[in-house]
């Protein structure tokens, strides 16, 4: 309730400032006259009548908050949050109203929010490719986009458009330097017309960094977690033969190499048991952890200044020991083709798109604490010190009568062996390859708008994901426990309780799919245009299959691949109204329905009694939002509000598991029905002719009606619904920014000084959906976060015949440490997670001819 409040007070304020403005505001995504154009339902239309909500970020403010990838819209648009991978530099886990967007690197789930680049469907975010591309705007749709934007788009969708090719010729470039020796530079080049009605855009850019946190076994900066290095080149073609006719040509490829952010231990077990939890009157099973804690205290640190780093700990370490980390890289490229004709009653527009992603781990020590020397369990070397006359160190143990001198003297001498096996190190290899087109007709007339079209998609892809994860066993309760009136005489004998059982594994699959689908939407004012009602309705039958084959699961591979292959299929619909209050004031509300496709658990078992992968089902839900749209005091305030309540049926999560192999993975459930209940909004005010303000809060409550996946302790009591101890992970359930702007015109000749200020507030995250399951989820929830950055522009400088540029710029001034995303390695007994950037800053210096 008091965040409630805090929203209230927000949006009052907000307003209340406007009162002193004077002019019309006009942001760079604008029009002159103050009109955002976007195209959220596949033709161009002012923001402010799309009865949806809807954020759009243009290119001069993209560039200004240095917005690079999909990890940087975190917080541009109320409910929307992103946080970075972990073995992957590209890929991120993007959450809009608490829906989390998941399985990027994952090919066996499909991501919950779609990101769309020039009209193309992104099936894996990391594969975008979006640093060489030139952003002219940022669409973010809240809510399920089902009808036109089809399957995965049960939490929203973010499309980013590109700036077309220039009709005059001109030479943009800039480079630029920060801290962490960042160095960045970028040229684009736009030839004008080649000859009548071509042209052409080409664009280079490079950006490297060093390491944000000292990995203290790795001498050089630029091989530190964090560091990056990036380069990546565009060709744009457009031709218009025709003053409604176009055909457009686009390629993409970038490279991007580094060593991803560092993972920083944060929780031991002990080993001490998690007694079952009662629900409903039935006791449930919870995970068991390993004696972590207790192997490490009797290990050794082989490199002397790592030693410290056994302690966990959720403080922030600006250092950390990754003995074995070898890198990332991923690399992508992509054809974009667009044909499109404009008949006057209707127009005809196809898009076709083939992008391809490789990316390699080439290895992540997923503990950080470095070389760590500790007892390795053996069964031929189980007995290994136990004396009957002891050696030095060892406890006495009497052999049985008889035994031979030589054989009691052997095996007391003989030293437990030791390993320096990391708790968990892995590497991978993945490839994606994807197509799609799309067909849209589309039409108007006096009183009615239009839109059909057809839909294509197809993917491929393969993952080879080798592990070694080390499993601590407490020798004593699991070995010499069952010698009977002898185990006490064993156990206190023993000379290593806790020794690391050592599990190489090998996760090697393809996957694929295809979807097909064709929809229609049409809107209708019943009064005309000017009557101020519209009414919309839309739908979308879609055709999905999938397919798996996989070939190694564990130490060996299969001596017959396994398979899975599942079909689905959905109608999903949209209905909206929309009235005018005033003209400048309308009011609307919508229904919709969104479904996200199911898949396989690459790492899960074959059903029982066939050889078919595990599978988990699609997931459905419906929409209910009314919003205010507003542009208030002579359009010197826009401030749009919305509220929603989402209904998720088989809402798909992960969970982790300690598979059969005795490795971690993940394993994908459908959770039963769950409820988004938010609300949010967003304004912009002027003040006076020189300041603006800007911002947005959300607000989201997430509640879990039902979730049948409590293992009960009686296996003759049924599975338990184990909503009570749910979580959504990475939703944040109050986020807002705030930013300050001011333009100050500099002499006659168009010269200005641009400067902003902005907060940024996120909520906290859970990382996992229950304790249960995830014995550490509660203590590696991520902290709340409150960041500032700044930026000032000296903008428009004459050169000549060019313009220069001078920027300096700011993220997380205050330097602000909090744990963004954690990972809860469950039965292995550890836990740990990932801090947000420390504070950067650097300059630009750029020119336009």
């Amino acid at each position: 309730m008091a965040k409630m409040g805090n929203i209230s007070r927000f949006l009052l304020g907000g307003s209340l400032v406007a009162l002193t403005a004077t002019p019309a505001f006009a942001e760079d995504a604008e029009s002159n006259d103050g009109v955002i154009i976007v195209t959220a339902q596949k033709r161009e239309q002012n923001l402010q009548e799309v009865p949806l909500a809807i954020s759009a970020i243009g290119s001069e403010k993209l560039d200004q908050l240095q917005v690079k990838d999909t990890l940087d819209i975190s917080g541009l648009a109320p409910n929307v949050t992103a946080v970075g991978g972990t073995t992957s530099l590209g890929a991120s886990i993007i959450s809009i109203r608490g829906l989390t967007s998941g399985g990027s690197i994952d090919f066996s789930l499909d991501a919950a929010n779609a990101v769309y680049l020039d009209g193309i469907y992104i099936a894996r975010n990391g594969a975008a490719g979006l640093d060489v591309a030139e952003i002219e705007r940022v669409e973010v749709l809240r809510g399920p986009q089902g009808t036109l934007f089809g399957r995965n788009t049960t939490g929203g969708a973010i499309s980013f458009i590109s700036k077309k090719p220039s009709n005059e010729f001109g030479v943009r470039a800039e480079v630029g330097y920060g801290n962490y020796n960042a160095l960045s530079g970028k040229i684009v080049i736009d030839t004008g017309e080649i000859v009548d009605g071509l042209k052409a855009t080409f664009s280079y850019s490079h950006r490297e960094r060093d390491g944000f946190i000292d990995n203290l076994l790795e001498p050089r900066d630029s091989r530190d977690p964090g560091a990056r290095k990036s380069d990546g080149f565009r060709v744009a073609l457009r031709y218009e033969p025709t003053d409604t006719g176009y055909f457009q040509y686009i390629f993409d490829w970038s490279k991007i190499t580094g060593n991803p952010n560092a993972f920083q231990l944060t929780n031991v077990a002990d080993g001490t048991p998690r007694p079952p939890v009662n629900v409903g009157g039935i006791d449930v099973v919870q995970t068991q952890q390993t004696s972590v804690a207790q192997y490490l205290a009797g290990a050794t640190s082989l490199e002397p200044q790592c030693a410290a780093l056994n302690i966990p700990t959720r403080e922030y370490r600006d250092a950390v020991c990754h003995n074995s980390a070898g890198g990332a890289m991923d690399k992508m490229w992509g054809h974009n083709f667009q044909v499109g004709n404009d008949f006057g009653d209707f127009g005809v527009k196809l898009t076709a798109g083939y992008r391809s992603w490789d990316s390699a781990d080439y290895g992540s020590d997923l503990d950080g604490i470095g070389t760590i020397q500790g007892s390795l369990f053996s069964q031929a070397t189980l007995f290994n010190g136990f004396a009957g006359t002891p050696a030095a160190g060892f406890l006495p143990f009497v052999f049985p009568a008889g035994t031979p001198q030589t054989v009691i003297d052997f095996v007391a001498n003989s030293p437990v062996p030791t390993t320096s096996q990391d708790l968990f190190y892995t590497t991978a290899e993945r490839t994606h390859d994807q197509f799609s087109t799309e067909l849209e007709i589309s039409g108007d007339t006096d009183s009615l708008d239009w839109v059909l079209g057809g839909f294509y998609f197809w993917e491929k892809g393969s993952v080879d994901n080798p592990q070694t994860s080390g499993f601590v066993l407490d020798t004593n309760a699991a070995v010499f426990s069952q010698f009977g009136p002898l185990s006490p005489v064993f156990q206190g004998s023993n000379p290593a309780q806790y020794r690391l059982v050592v599990t190489p594994a090998v996760l090697n699959y393809t996957a694929g799919g295809e979807s097909t689908a064709i929809y229609g939407q049409a809107t209708v004012y019943p009064g005309g245009r000017d009557s101020g009602l519209s009414l919309t309705a839309g739908g979308r039958y879609t055709w999905d299959s999938k397919s798996i084959t996989r070939f190694q699961n564990g130490a060996a591979p299969l001596a017959t691949p396994e398979r899975g292959d599942a079909s689905f299929s959905k109608f999903t619909w949209n209905l909206m109204g929309r009235y005018e209050l005033s003209q400048d004031v309308s009011v609307y509300a919508r229904v919709a329905t969104g479904y996200r496709s199911g898949g396989f658990n690459a790492s899960g078992p074959v059903v029982a009694g066939t050889s078919q992968i595990d599978s988990f089902g699609a997931e459905s839900l419906i929409s209910y939002e009314i919003g205010l749209k507003s542009q208030l005091f002579n359009r010197r305030l826009r401030l749009n509000i919305a509220g929603y309540r989402n209904v998720y049926d088989d809402l798909a999560i992960t969970q982790p598991v300690l598979t059969g192999t005795g490795t971690f993975q993940t394993q994908i459930v459908n959770a039963g029905k769950v409820e988004y209940t938010g609300v949010e909004a967003d304004f912009v005010a002027m003040i006076g002719d020189v300041f603006s303000i800007d911002g947005s809060v959300g607000y989201v409550d997430v509640k879990y009606k039902s979730f049948v996946a409590g293992q009960p302790v009686n296996p003759a009591d049924p599975v338990v619904n184990i909503a009570e101890f749910s979580r959504a992970g990475y939703t944040s359930p109050f986020t807002a920014n705030l930013a300050l702007n001011a333009v100050f015109p500099i002499g006659n000749n168009g010269m200005e000084l641009r400067a902003r200020v902005g907060f940024t507030h996120e909520d906290g995250k859970y990382s996992f959906n229950n304790s249960i399951s995830s014995p550490f989820n509660d203590q590696i929830k991520g902290e709340d976060a409150d960041l500032v950055d700044a930026q000032i522009v000296l903008d428009k400088i004459p050169l000549g015949g060019s313009e220069a540029r001078i920027m300096i710029w700011g993220k997380n001034l205050t330097n602000d440490h909090n744990l963004v995303r954690g990972i809860d390695f469950g039965p292995l007994g550890y836990a740990g997670g990932y801090f947000n950037d420390p504070r950067t800053f650097g300059a630009t210096i750029g020119f336009k001819y």
